[in-house]
């Protein structure tokens, strides 16, 4: 997730229609479009854009993701849910080649899953609650405090857990590495992983979830690659 990327998540989210509780199905969709409220986010600044459709694979409809040199996100906004498990399934045909998740000159995925919290500032370090108040202060109101992101690299071993690269407000479970073409089952404990990722934040619990988002970014690298996500299921 790259600098202000959840900043202009975050103004998404704010002037979207009331979210639903539950994840739209990508394989509810005709092929072509992305079914509502599934919408792609882009930073201005980056003139080339990922790409998201919809397309028939072995007789279902799943998501394509296509990066080259690009970087976008695709969001579906929740309300509040308090769901506990995610799965999904996905299937990587190209990886970044030059990717390298812990510097910014690398930070390039050609697939990943996030969760983004609506986790109250009061249950972050006072540290924590500076930095993302000065983000909401400068940037957006609704900037989220804690993401986390499931990603599919190309040299970090699975079970590795790491910061994103420009914030470590977003944190990052590699949960394949190789495997090219094959598709891939996930099934993640959401209250969990948080602790994992956040345990300070996590003593009160899991918090709401405040949307769920996919991605593929070659902009760093400028790299490219093609990915296929299934539908996402919150349980």
């Amino acid at each position: 997730m790259k600098p202000f990327a959840a900043a202009v998540i975050a103004a998404l989210l704010l002037a979207a229609p009331p979210a639903p509780a539950a994840l739209t199905a990508f394989s509810s969709a005709a092929a072509g479009s992305i079914p509502a409220p599934w919408q792609v986010v882009t930073l201005p600044k980056l003139p080339k854009h990922t790409r998201y459709d919809i397309v028939a694979v072995d007789d279902e409809y799943v998501l394509r993701v296509v990066a080259s040199g690009s970087y976008a996100n695709l969001l579906h906004p929740l309300a509040g849910s308090r769901a506990q498990r995610l799965s999904w399934r996905w299937r990587v045909v190209q990886p970044i080649e030059d990717s390298d998740l812990t510097r910014k000159g690398g930070d390039d995925v050609p697939a990943r899953v996030c969760v983004l919290f609506d986790l109250p500032l009061d249950r972050l370090r006072l540290g924590d609650r500076l930095k993302v108040e000065l983000g909401r202060a400068l940037f957006d109101p609704g900037l989220p405090a804690a993401s986390l992101c499931y990603v599919w690299d190309r040299r970090l071993a699975p079970g590795t857990w790491l910061a994103n690269a420009y914030t470590d407000r977003v944190r990052m479970l590699v949960l394949r590495r190789g495997g090219y073409g094959a598709w891939a089952e996930e099934s993640r404990d959401l209250a969990a992983d948080f602790a994992r990722a956040f345990p300070h934040e996590a003593r009160d619990g899991l918090p709401p979830l405040a949307a769920i988002g996919v991605a593929a970014d070659g902009d760093d690298t400028g790299g490219a690659s093609l990915a296929y996500i299934g539908d996402l299921k919150l349980h």
